[in-house]
């Protein structure tokens, strides 16, 4: 090119020169019309170009013979080996980041059949000639079918395959023995060509790859979407195993458990496929979770207390958990004998647990081990008895805590659960346990002791230890004893054993407080002598029983508290022990002992108690055992079988106990229920060897693909119910269902489906258009509409969903949309699915719903100021509540701001009418706000409490006459002030500007007025005081507004009789002057009135209340105490009365009658009536007095008569006290009907003693008359 340039070259040829050193060739454009190459392409395939046309003047070069690039069928050298790491370990790039999506480093499953791993990119990488592209792969000669089972030699079957092919094959053997296919062409043409050949050509492998069972969802996906991607994709047949088939894992089954995934298929499509799962395993199973199963607990804090933990977790993605060395453990370790090592168990149930990256769990586990072994060396135990009440203050609640002995001694405590076991052990290295020992002896004795034997208490009694152990068992149960360690800061041991109660152990570090404890104890077990306390032989069966259907019921119906064995002690009597017929709650364990009246009512209930008790049990059925022998595979299915039938046994049956020893299953409770249960397991046993006969048994139909989900179920939850109810396994897949079992349970089963199918044919569907404003109150709180209205129709309701970013950790099981294709649900759109009546059924509530909604979701604002919102909502939200009443509407206020002066919205909602008038209150109330102000006013504290007056009566006239509010809540706000505990005169005045100026000018007003009062003090005698206060303080009060002044009585029972009056001179001395003349006026006059007399002359109090109301004379009685009322006959004491049901004639004549004479009181002397007021009021009252003693000497009898139906008590009264009046005229006598005739109370007649017969005699012939009068209507 450069022999023809010009002279004067030109722009082209110029700019050819710029780029001479850039050698373009036609392989550095890419061609916009191939596909781009993927990771997916490269998997088992090697991309290669032909060699493009020679270059002119080639360079000579050496040839690398060991280039892969340019032999590589003549392999590499070998790679650096590289250090081994797990295959589902976080993997790190050469930059040092994580690959999360790395392709495991070994090619060979663990099945050992060989599979190709897929070679690398060969040959230019840059070099891509449109049309030229070559793809082939290496198969090694074990991966080809042999030449017997090949149709033709492999060049023949590759011209057949050319022939249809729009990529050409060519097939060469190299000299190692692997074959050699390439093809031609465009690269997913190409691609897709080598697929297709080597699936003719190649031998069938079958591989199995573990990986972690955690990650056996993800592989699948939801709805086996990324299992059936893969296969399309690798053209391999993948086997998951079913959750059944896997071998079980057990409940603390570390994340280190595996699985096998079969996989089959040519080397080409195993090798795509298993390096697809792995990477899915990977990505998942990168975190472990591990537990170290070999490690002794005793080892525990010597592991978690030398930094080991802390060293392994730093800088590490990595946690370490190790648990706390239980104090008390059944089996301590036992010192070794003969300078023998001691020997340590592993743990049983409590392990320390390693969680974080695979790589460093492995190596802290590494480390944690090798700790472990070193502790097997260095650590020493030594033992030492102490007494067994002792051992609580070494470690524990009552001791110090193991950490801190830790910490102290270098050592660990273990003691022994046993109760009869006094061993302490020390573990820890041999240099440290001696000082470790002394410790805990120091420790374990630094507590006082004494013994206290609560037998002695009962030496009287036959089985004193006996009724002790019972004592023990009832205040162990009431948690009484912990109460005392409480209250007295002591502790108790109260062992006790079938033969009775051993002394009680007091430990206390203060023996003043042992004392006290013994002192109380004392107390507490004289209070339950043998009478309050009972046994009941109960067979432990029956335990739970009485514990959920007596127990309550006996503490009820007999004040009888159960103590019901438990654990342990299932084997003791059941206690009975009275507490009395008081709330459980309330009730206050006895501290002294009972009276002789106290213990017959103990026995009395306890006997009822027991009778109950032993009747309640008679009525089972006699207890008795059975056994059968099931095989254990059929276990399961019989404990669900037993379950069920248990769960529908009648309610007053005990449940049978089930329980299996092997293979054995046993069976106790009532003869006839275990008969019943044991029949109809045998009958389940036998026919599930029938079945399991039929096992083998297939059918298969069809079932529409659409439904599938709604057969399937949420999580597949609808298919395993599917499967536990009919007993038979249950495939879906492609539109067929495959049922596998016994023929009868698999046609029944096919029959339910195929009912499930035609009722979902049926299916509707109903697309709402609805306005997301809406949605919200159609779903309800937290979907409770919505669901309500799923279950009652039977359909499916979706709302749209807000987008949601999705999660990076999400897997594809998780996923909600992975295999399905749904329309995009518009945000107005609400999906309405299910049986056709369903769906329009629930159509139409949700339309209605939405009608209603509209109806009332009118909407207004208004706003108010932040600081404004305490006086609108009110206190407790009473004030916003009266205004959601009143007006209907829903009332929103948000939540509070930090600006006091910042406007806040307050939303209004509901119909029309209640958002307007809601609207209305609030604008008042904001205008109120508006306007409000807030003054203070400064008042000597000593004007306080006459600004406020009594009961705030002077506070709420003040507010009322400026134009406040009387409501109670308006005037705490309105008129503040200062508190008590506080200085300050200062009062807050608060409201509308002219209300607040009012109120501001009445408080000046009256301080001013109170400034120029005088205060002068009368003395008055203190049993005057009552007569100037009067009922409720009625009189002083009129006083106060009559003469304008306030009056200061000092309190009863102070002894001051200096009375003060405050008020204007003019006012104090006309107050002054009107209490001397009342005080002087009533100076008092007695009368003596004999004491036999005193009810019938007051006429039951009547005559006080004529005095006081008609002469304004009071009367007392000098301090002397008034003679008790003639007590009345009762209903029963003449003898048993008729029914009320009894014929009414047979009854009219039927009543208890009791004449009692005056002179038969018990009543001697005479009580003094002080009568106080103006001398003519006194002369009235005496002249009255006189008069009644005349009348009450000539009544010297009083009768009771007693109906036997308090209905006919209105006979003797009559309409309007007619009846009534007219026998007190024509007896001259007093009648008294009672007003609660119910109650039985008797009529009382005050006369003479022929009065009162004849009065009888009246009211009896009143009744009669009632009584005929009544039934006449129904004789005719």
């Amino acid at each position: 090119m450069a022999d023809n340039v010009p002279a004067e070259p030109s722009a082209a040829s110029q700019l050819l020169q710029q780029h001479a050193t850039h050698h373009v060739t036609v392989e550095d454009v890419v061609d916009e019309e191939l596909p781009p190459k993927s990771a997916a392409s490269t998997e088992a395939t090697t991309t290669e170009s032909a060699p493009p046309a020679a270059a002119p003047n080639p360079a000579k070069a050496n040839i690398a013979t060991q280039s892969r690039e340019l032999f590589p069928e003549l392999g590499t050298a070998p790679a650096p080996v590289a250090r081994p790491t797990g295959i589902w370990a976080k993997r790190t790039g050469a930059n040092g980041t994580s690959e999360s999506n790395g392709t495991p480093t070994t090619s060979a499953p663990p099945s050992g059949a060989t599979t190709p791993t897929p070679p690398a990119v060969r040959g230019p990488a840059n070099i891509s000639i449109p049309g030229r592209n070559v793809e082939y792969t290496l198969l090694e000669p074990q991966h080809v079918l042999p030449r017997a089972q090949l149709k033709k030699p492999l060049p023949d079957i590759a011209k057949d395959f050319n022939r249809r092919s729009r990529a050409p094959i060519k097939v060469s053997t190299m000299a190692d023995g692997k074959v050699r296919v390439e093809a031609t062409g465009a690269q997913d043409i190409a691609t897709q060509a080598l697929k297709d050949f080597i699936n003719q050509i190649g031998t069938k492998l079958s591989i199995k790859v573990s990986i972690p069972r955690s990650t056996r969802a993800h592989v699948i996906g939801k709805g086996g979407s990324t299992i059936k991607a893969l296969q399309e994709k690798t053209g391999a047949r993948i086997q998951m195993p079913r959750v059944e088939d896997a071998p079980a894992a057990a409940e603390d089954e570390d994340d280190d458990s595996t699985i096998d995934v079969l996989i089959e298929g040519n080397s080409q499509q195993a090798a795509a496929a298993r390096n697809a799962i792995l990477k899915i395993a990977g990505e998942r199973a990168a975190n472990v979770n591990t537990r170290l199963k070999g490690i002794p607990a005793e080892f525990f804090p010597f592991i978690a207390k030398n930094g080991l933990i802390s060293s392994l977790e730093q800088g590490r993605d990595l946690q370490v958990q190790v648990p706390s060395h239980p104090v008390r453990v059944p089996h301590p370790p036992e010192a070794p004998q003969g300078g023998q090592p001691p020997v340590f168990y592993p743990a049983v149930d409590n392990f320390i647990q390693l969680t974080g990256e695979r790589d460093a769990v492995r190596a802290a586990k590494e480390q944690i081990e090798r700790r472990a072994e070193e502790l097997r060396q260095q650590l020493a135990v030594d033992q030492f008895s102490l007494n067994k009440g002792r051992h609580q203050f070494i470690v524990g609640d009552k001791g110090i805590p193991q950490d801190q002995f830790f910490d102290q001694t270098g050592c660990i405590v273990v003691l022994p659960a046993d109760d009869e076991d006094e061993t302490v052990t020390i573990i820890g290295p041999s240099d440290k346990i001696t000082p470790a020992s002394d410790v805990a002896m120091d420790l374990a004795m630094n507590m006082q002791s004494s013994n206290l034997d609560i037998t002695r208490y009962f030496r009287q009694v036959p089985s004193a230890a006996a009724h002790a152990r019972n004592v023990t068992r009832y205040l162990r149960e009431r948690k009484e004893i912990e109460r005392l360690e409480k209250l007295h800061h002591v502790h108790f041991n109260t062992p006790f054993n079938a033969n009775g109660a051993l002394p009680w152990e007091l430990y206390a570090r203060d023996g003043k407080n042992a004392i006290r404890a013994s002192n109380e104890v004392k107390g507490i077990v004289e209070g339950h002598p043998p009478a309050r306390i009972a046994t009941a032989a109960v067979d432990p069966f029956f335990h739970a029983y009485l514990q959920k259907e007596a127990r309550p019921k006996v503490r009820q119906d007999y004040g009888v508290h159960l103590v019901i064995p438990q654990g342990s002690e299932a084997d003791s009597p059941l206690l009975l022990v009275y507490e009395g017929r008081t709330s459980p709650d309330s009730y206050e364990i006895p501290r002294a002992q009972p009276s002789q009246a106290d213990l017959l009512e103990m026995q009395k209930w306890l006997s009822e108690a027991q009778a109950y008790i032993t009747g309640l049990i008679a009525k089972q059925d006699p207890l008795t055992a059975a056994t059968m022998e099931v095989p254990t595979k059929f276990h399961e299915k019989l404990r669900r079988f037993i379950k069920k039938e248990q769960e529908s046994r009648p309610e007053n049956q005990i449940p049978v106990r089930v329980s299996n020893t092997g293979s054995i299953i046993n069976f106790r409770g009532p003869s006839s229920a275990v008969e019943s249960l044991v029949a109809k397991c045998q009958a389940f046993i036998e026919q599930e060897k029938e079945d399991e006969k039929e096992r083998g048994f297939i059918l298969e139909f069809e079932f529409p693909q659409k439904f599938a989900n709604h057969l399937i179920g949420k999580g597949g939850s609808n298919i395993r119910e599917l499967r536990d109810k009919f007993d038979v396994d249950i495939q879906v897949n492609d539109g067929k269902v495959q049922l596998k079992g016994p023929k009868a349970k698999a046609e029944a089963a096919r029959a339910h489906i195929s009912a499930l199918g035609r009722q979902l044919q049926d299916e509707a569907t109903h697309v709402l258009k609805i306005e997301p404003k809406f949605h919200r109150e159609l779903i309800g709180a937290q979907g409770a509409q919505i669901n309500r209205l799923q279950t009652r129709y039977k359909v499916i309701i979706n709302f749209p969903r807000t987008a949601k970013p999705a999660k990076d950790d999400e897997s594809v099981a998780d996923s909600s949309d992975a295999g399905k294709h749904r329309r995009q649900q518009a945000p107005d759109e609400v999906i309405v699915r299910g049986p056709k009546r369903g769906a329009d059924e629930a159509r139409d509530e949700i339309l209605s719903l939405l009608q209603y909604l509209k109806d009332t979701s009118f909407t207004d604002s208004i706003t108010f100021q932040q600081k404004q919102l305490p006086s609108l909502i009110g206190s407790g939200g009473a004030v916003l509540e009266q205004l959601r009443q009143s007006s209907g509407a829903r009332i929103d206020i948000p939540s509070a701001k930090e600006d006091a002066d910042a406007e806040v919205e307050i939303q209004i909602k509901g119909t029309k009418a209640q958002v307007a008038a809601a609207k209305k209150a609030l604008q008042e109330k904001k205008a109120v706000f508006d306007d409000t102000v807030v003054k203070t006013i400064d008042v000597d504290r000593k004007y306080h409490k006459a600004l406020i007056g009594t009961g705030g009566a002077n506070l709420r006239d003040i507010v009322v006459k400026a134009g406040g509010s009387d409501d109670r809540r308006e005037l705490a706000r309105a008129i503040q002030f200062p508190k008590q505990d506080t200085d300050g005169n200062t009062i807050k005045v608060e409201g509308r500007t002219e209300v607040v100026d009012k109120i501001i000018a009445q408080i000046q007003a009256i301080v001013s007025e109170r400034e120029s009062q005088i205060t002068e003090v009368l003395e008055v005698p203190v049993e005057k005081h009552r007569s100037l206060i009067g009922r409720g303080g009625d009189i002083k009060r009129g006083l106060e507004n009559r003469f304008k002044v306030s009056i200061d009585i000092p309190r009863q029972g102070s002894g001051q009789t200096g009375v003060k009056i405050a008020g204007q001179a003019p006012d104090v001395e006309k107050a002054k002057a009107h209490i001397e003349s009342l005080v002087k006026e009533q100076q008092g006059e007695t009368v003596q009135v004999p004491r036999a007399l005193h009810h019938a002359v007051s006429n039951n109090g009547q005559i006080f209340r004529k005095f006081r109301n008609d002469f304004g004379v009071t009367v007392d009685h000098a301090g002397q105490a008034v003679p008790p009322r003639p007590a009345a006959p009762d209903a029963r004491s003449n003898g048993a009365l008729p029914l009320i049901t009894d014929d009414e004639e047979t009854t009219a004549d039927a009543h208890s009658w009791k004449v009692v004479e005056s002179g038969s009181s018990s009543e001697e002397g005479e009580i003094p009536w002080v009568l106080r007021g103006s001398p003519e009021s006194i002369e009235k009252a005496k002249k009255a007095i006189e008069a009644a003693l005349e009348q009450a000497k000539k009544q010297d009898a009083t009768g009771y008569l007693i109906l036997p139906d308090p209905r006919t008590y209105r006979f003797v009264i009559g309409q309007g006290g007619s009846k009534v009046n007219s026998i007190r005229k024509q007896s001259g006598c007093k009648i008294t009907v009672p007003r609660d005739q119910a109650k039985g109370e008797a009529i009382e007649v005050v006369g003479s003693k022929e009065g009162v017969e004849k009065a009888k005699d009246l009211i009896l012939a009143a009744v009669k008359e009632g009584i005929a009068s009544r039934s006449a209507p129904r004789e005719q």
